[in-house]
């Protein structure tokens, strides 16, 4: 087997942070990821943005008012997550943005200042790094610092050794052979679990394979029952279906669209009816998610937003400002012209809540450390840091900072303890794969698929209540039960077998969302992008973290209070002046 002193799974934004500053710390790194380096996970879907204070980005030269101190994004961050964060890694990320910052200019990437204020931010705070852009010159600096790549590697699982995570096992898919990989360290950087709903915004292939890894490894998961919705995203036609195009047009990032239920009201005035369409995300998506359950949504499962109300020449001339589009409306490689065309002429698009984004994931603490020794863990794949809702821009600026300190903790961890012997985790990762791949007559992993996202759809959206989360559970074990076994392979190819991959793919998607269920169901109360539709609302509890961990082969759930060693809640808490509350 190969040997390394870090093993970074994913090559995202976050997964190259690592492998640039674990190579900066002296360690022999690999990375290796299910498909192509600067091709897949969700970094290259990104519209960039960098949450910053305005002091340290005017400190950088990257615009940004000195009076938007640290002190205030922390509490913005902490006020939007409903005190649900995990304070520490708030600050950890505030103060530590800044020198990931200028280690990017250092390579002449091009940043451009924010020019706006988004909902629940205190200024116009942030910088911009188009993804695409940010993929590659991640991915040229970690190269040219001499880490190792190993495309198409789909990891399954993770190998131990005197209680502590000794590599990884996976599958090539070149070549459709199972391979074990040796590492003293391994850091997790997987990205969310968004691949699991219908209706996302992301890459198809987050469906979770680090989260449910860590998770069968003995690690900690936190806040798994949270999920972030993008409001405003095309329910119709199908081939469109999931787009963010209305979402950029309006209302937020372009022009002030209205959402309307069937009846042609702006719902928005019951949620939020000082800021309306402007409210943070969470509020957003519950809204339209409560106009449908409640039978005032549109025809297709969503509500409507309409641009009728503004002149038609708003809506022309918003190519000439906007760096979003290009003249002739082409956005991500799509022609939406045509979509242009009806709303130029009065037309309402029907919308719904996408999942976009996973709020909960691996536990991790200021280090990266997870709670398995020699397992560490980054970005999307953990939880804890946004807590019930993540601000805009708050992603890249946690990408880059958890990348470094898990990264620096994993090299660290190598260099003091030597390389473990392998163990019969091995044998048990491959029996996995080649049993899946050799079984025949069984159930194809497109139907288990369907399944899985049929359930997180209705269970696991925006708006949830009790008897479904009771029955998604149920449906969830069974499957674990008595689909799993039977997934089989209709291709014999062993290179390149897509039934192959989707049925390890269902088997990680299994875990994580019977972890998701489970934290749902035991959460009775609303707060942050959780909404119970069956919550009585007579009172606010404390906030207090959802943990599953396995045990013995089963999950087992458990509450942990929230500290708040920066800022309490209400009424201890001392808002500083000109911070917005978010919700």
């Amino acid at each position: 087997m190969d040997e390394w002193d870090v093993l970074v799974i994913g090559s995202g934004a976050a997964g190259l942070a690592a492998a640039w500053h674990a190579r900066a710390a002296g360690a022999r790194v690999l990375v290796v990821n299910k498909g192509g380096v600067g091709r897949t996970g969700a970094t290259i879907t990104s519209g960039g943005g960098v949450s910053v204070s305005g002091e340290t980005a005017h400190a950088l030269g990257l615009g940004g008012h000195p009076d938007d101190t640290d002190e205030i994004f922390l509490h913005d961050t902490i006020r939007s997550g409903q005190f649900l964060s995990d304070q520490n890694l708030v600050h950890s990320m505030v103060t530590g943005i800044g020198e990931e910052l200028k280690r990017l200019v250092a390579t002449g990437v091009k940043i451009r200042p924010a020019g706006r204020r988004p909902p629940g931010h205190s200024s116009g705070r942030g910088v911009h790094i188009k993804g695409p852009d940010m993929q590659r010159i991640m991915t040229t600096e970690a190269v040219k610092a001499g880490t190792r790549f190993r495309e198409d590697f789909q990891s399954v699982g993770l190998l131990s050794a005197q209680g502590r995570v000794a590599g990884v096992a996976g599958l090539d898919r070149r070549t459709g052979r199972f391979e074990a990989i040796r590492a003293r360290s391994v850091v997790v950087a997987t990205g969310g679990t968004t691949s699991n709903w219908k209706l996302k915004t992301a890459p198809e292939e987050l469906s979770g394979e680090g989260q449910a890894m860590a998770l069968a490894a003995g690690a900690d998961l936190i806040e798994m029952e949270m999920m972030q919705f993008l409001p405003c995203c095309l329910v119709a036609p199908d081939i469109w279906r999931g787009l963010q195009f209305p979402w950029i047009l309006g209302p937020q990032s372009g022009v002030r669209a209205w959402l309307l239920n069937k009846f042609g009201e702006r719902f928005l005035g019951r949620w939020d009816p000082e800021r309306m369409e402007m409210a943070t995300r969470d509020v957003l998506s519950a809204a339209m998610a409560a106009e449908v359950f409640e039978g005032r949504g549109s025809p297709n499962g969503g509500v409507y937003i309409s641009w009728a109300h503004l002149p038609s020449d708003i809506i022309d001339n918003f190519t000439t400002w906007s760096k979003a589009f290009s003249a002739d409306w082409r956005w991500e490689g799509f022609d939406m012209s045509p979509l242009v065309e009806r709303i130029r002429a009065g037309h309402a698009i029907e919308v719904a809540p996408a999942a976009h984004f996973s709020l909960g994931g691996i536990r991790i603490d200021v280090s990266g450390a997870t709670t398995v020794p020699g397992l560490f863990a980054c970005g999307e794949a953990t939880g804890g840091l946004h807590g019930g809702n993540r601000l805009s821009g708050n992603a890249g600026t946690q990408i880059l900072v958890q990348g470094r300190e898990a990264a620096r903790s994993a090299a660290a961890f190598a260099r003091r303890h030597a390389s473990p012997e392998p163990t019969d985790d091995r044998e048990r990762w491959n029996d996995l794969v080649s049993t899946t791949q050799s079984r025949q007559g069984g159930i194809a992993p497109v139907e288990v698929k369907a399944r899985l996202m049929d359930l997180a759809d209705t269970a696991l959206g925006p708006l949830r209540t009790g008897k479904s989360l009771e029955a998604a559970l149920a449906e969830i074990r069974d499957i674990a039960s008595n689909a799993l076994p039977q997934l089989s392979c209709r291709s014999r190819e062993p290179a390149w077998n897509q039934d192959l991959t989707e049925a390890l793919e269902c088997i990680a998607a299994t875990s994580v969302l019977e972890t998701s269920a489970l934290g749902a169901l035991r959460r009775t109360r609303s707060i942050g992008a959780h909404l119970r539709h069956d919550d009585p609302g007579t009172d606010k509890p404390a906030p207090t973290h959802s943990i599953v961990k396995r045990v013995a082969g089963e999950l087992v759930h458990r509450v942990e209070p929230v500290t708040f060693p920066y800022l309490a809640p209400f009424p201890r808490a001392v808002p500083l002046k000109g911070v917005s509350h978010a919700s």
